[in-house]
């Protein structure tokens, strides 16, 4: 019906699609601007891809077919391809040219210990193969003192253009005087190896550790990519693609890098948090904080009121950061910062001897929690099952070998009860099945709180005058528990929750940034010859087909004298720079030093391209009624005791409509549960509002209700 549809009036769709570790999700607009969605397992023997495959069930296709090129205007894709090859070690071979004298510098790196009490560090692996010292050196000046050896260079790498994919080539002060690194890119091409990644291309900023290290994981990461690549052209054929950067923009796929896509799905759900902050703006909220809850892990993130979107530096709108440390490995780039937690709805649940624990592992798509029907193990969506917070009868019958049974509820009775009698016989403890369950989804919760503090209270901000826009899967099962936990005002439930990367890629825009290292006390002289450099960036940035269609954001990093650490802040006037530079040095650090002179680091140019891809979303709320009628009662175990819930479909709530906790509200791909002391309302656009009745004195540190009575000095396993 819906490609019927298109072919008659001659539009075409848009499509999003997030490709996370246990599902997909899909998102498409139709002809007519009406929202389309699809969720699927990332992993199944039933179809191929399943970005593709989502895809198809939007339209109608039928299976295997190739997707109709003339009813589909773009798709955008967020992917998990190049994580998931850097943390499991599966990239390309590549091999490491770096200036002589330094072969062993992106091993010791900054010898920064992950924990510094641990008597045996374990160093994450290489991820070059080989290493070639080149007789060659640029000064920091960018002054040439020695000159490249061609020849010597030549002789290397003919010796091992057999056993490698790329080659990498990291020399000293690039950043200042490339001729170096490009001369040795011609060598090298020369010789017979296609793959050439410089470091001043990958990060054109002074640290060299850190500059290798990103241009290594892209030449590490370039074989994975091309190949998801030639998978999805195969597939798309001539519709236009893009995919989505861990900066929350948009890039065509020759410029789509390894480094850029760590966090290239998560990316969109940021995005989605700022549009949907904006549209439920509480009068006195100083923000909102993203938790996205999926199968696998738990992501977080948060954007502020002060500042709109685009804001940099963490002084408003969206916060990022310039490096980070994934799977072991220094990067350079922006990305929103987005905390991951290994807490998902499939996160694994376990009993050591002493303690219970939640995680690090998943039990995946396949075979999934224990409830799926598939023989994996108990995960927390099996502790939502048996305390009830989700309910079978009201979930797709997808499960089991045959893909058409719903969720095993008697599986996890019995896996749990073999669990707690484990536990109780350890610990001396009388917990009931139920119990353990409340005690696992504990852990789940306090781990995913520690999260959202680390983007709000380790960055000078007091969550509780945020909100919490709960989205994922498994968001809406915790959400008013984590709310609970860090006294945070209220919680918004999207009509598109379970699908909200998705949502989110498709309002992201197509970008294109810079930067360069300059180095240089933050002087007003200074500060117009920079204005100056700024220019020059955004001439030499933004594409020619996109002059007067673009909004432009600038910024720098300064720093006091002396110091390492900087700060991102817009660059505006001289003073209005220094007045936010000072204000947010003085939040993260609680002290800026007046005494020092500033100093700018790099500059910073992005270039955005204006116009909308997906319209916003709006819900059509039912009918107006008198009050919300439930469909059906279920039982509901909190820490005081079992609590008879009503449920509700979230299609049958009106605009206005008011829900008291504990209640269930019941939607196409997700559960939400409000908990005793939530007041729910329902917005115009269909959003489910929970906001706390009343504050609590506090939640982590108030003495929890016993559970099960044990031995007097029996320590409490949760």
């Amino acid at each position: 019906m819906a490609m019927e549809r298109a072919k008659e009036t001659g539009a075409r769709w848009r499509f999003a699609v997030d490709r996370g570790g246990t599902f997909t999700d899909v998102v498409g607009v139709d002809p007519e601007g009406v929202f389309h969605t699809e969720k699927l397992l990332s992993s199944s023997s039933a179809y191929g891809d399943p970005c593709i495959e989502g895809i198809r069930r939007v339209l109608g296709a039928a299976p295997g077919r190739a997707l109709p090129a003339g009813l589909i205007e773009s798709i955008r894709f967020g992917t998990t391809a190049a994580t998931n090859a850097l943390l499991e070690r599966k990239g390309g071979a590549t091999a490491l040219f770096i200036t002589g004298g330094f072969r062993d510098l992106l091993d010791i790196g900054y010898q920064s210990r992950p924990d510094i009490f641990s008597l045996c560090i374990e160093k994450p692996g290489l991820l070059y193969s080989d290493v070639v010292e080149v007789a060659e050196r640029i000064g920091p000046a960018g002054v040439v003192e020695a000159p490249l050896d061609r020849d010597a260079l030549a002789r290397e790498a003919r010796r091992i253009r057999g056993s490698v994919d790329s080659a990498t080539v990291v020399f000293m002060h690039s950043w200042k005087n490339p001729a170096h690194e490009l001369a040795a890119e011609e060598v090298l091409r020369g010789c017979g190896i296609p793959e050439v990644h410089l470091s001043h291309r990958s990060v054109n900023l002074i640290k060299i550790v850190t500059r290798g290290r990103s241009a290594v994981v892209d030449a590490y990461l370039a074989p994975v990519m091309e190949r998801y690549f030639e998978g999805i052209r195969e597939e798309t054929g001539e519709i236009p693609i893009e995919f989505i950067e861990s900066s929350g923009t948009l890039t065509p796929p020759e410029l789509f890098k390894g480094k850029g896509a760590v966090f290239s799905g998560p990316a969109g759900g940021v995005i989605a948090v700022a549009r949907v902050a904006r549209e439920a703006r509480w009068d006195d909220a100083s923000g909102a904080v993203g938790f996205d809850m999926g199968g696998t892990s738990t992501d977080v993130s948060r954007f502020d009121f002060d500042v709109g979107e685009g804001g940099e530096g963490g002084d408003g709108g969206f916060e990022k950061v310039y490096e980070q440390v994934v799977g072991g490995v220094e990067l350079a780039g922006e990305s929103l910062r987005i905390e991951t937690v290994a807490s998902g709805g499939g996160s694994i649940l376990w009993f050591d001897g002493a303690r219970l624990r939640v995680g690090p592992e998943s039990a995946g798509a396949a075979p999934g929690p224990a409830c799926y029907g598939l023989g994996g193990p108990l995960a927390v969506t099996d502790a939502n099952l048996a305390t009830g917070r989700i309910l079978p009868e009201f979930f797709p019958r997808t499960f089991g070998p045959g893909g058409a049974s719903p969720l095993d509820e008697g599986v996890v009775r019995e896996k749990l009860a073999d669990l707690t009698e484990r536990i109780n016989a350890s610990t001396g403890r009388g917990y009931t099945p139920e119990e353990a369950a409340l005690g696992f989804l504990d852990i789940a919760n306090g781990k995913m709180a520690l999260a959202i503090k680390a983007v709000s209270l380790a960055s000078g901000r007091d969550v509780r005058d945020y909100g919490l826009v709960s989205f994922g899967g498994a968001g809406g099962q915790h959400a008013c528990a984590i709310a609970s936990l860090l006294e945070m005002r209220s919680v918004i439930f999207h009509p598109l929750a379970g699908v909200m990367s998705a949502y989110g890629i498709g309002l992201a825009r197509p970008a294109r940034k810079a930067a360069r290292t300059v180095l240089a006390p933050y002087t007003e002289d200074a500060h117009r010859r920079l204005a100056g450099v700024l220019s020059e960036m955004e001439e030499e940035t933004v594409p020619a087909g996109w002059k007067g269609r673009v909004e432009s954001a600038r910024s720098i990093d300064l720093r006091p004298a002396g110091t390492d650490a900087y700060v991102t802040v817009p660059f505006t006037g001289r003073a209005e720079t220094l007045a936010c530079f000072r204000r947010t040095y003085s939040r993260l650090f609680g002290f800026c030093p007046e005494d020092r002179d500033v100093e700018a680091v790099n500059l910073r140019f992005e270039a955005r391209l204006a116009g909308e891809f997906f319209p916003p979303f709006r819900a059509e709320p039912a009918a107006p009624a008198p009050e919300a009628e439930p469909v059906a009662f279920r039982t509901v175990h909190y820490a005081d005791g079992p609590h008879q819930a009503p449920v509700y479909r979230r299609e049958a709530l009106a605009a206005s409509a008011r829900i008291t906790g504990p209640a269930i509200v019941v939607e196409e791909y997700s559960t939400i549960v409000i908990d005793p002391g939530f007041d729910a309302r329902v917005t115009p656009e269909g959003l489910i509002v929970a906001e706390r009745a009343e504050r609590a004195e506090r939640a982590e540190g108030a003495e929890r209700p016993e559970r099960a009575a044990g031995a007097a000095d029996a320590p409490d396993p949760v």
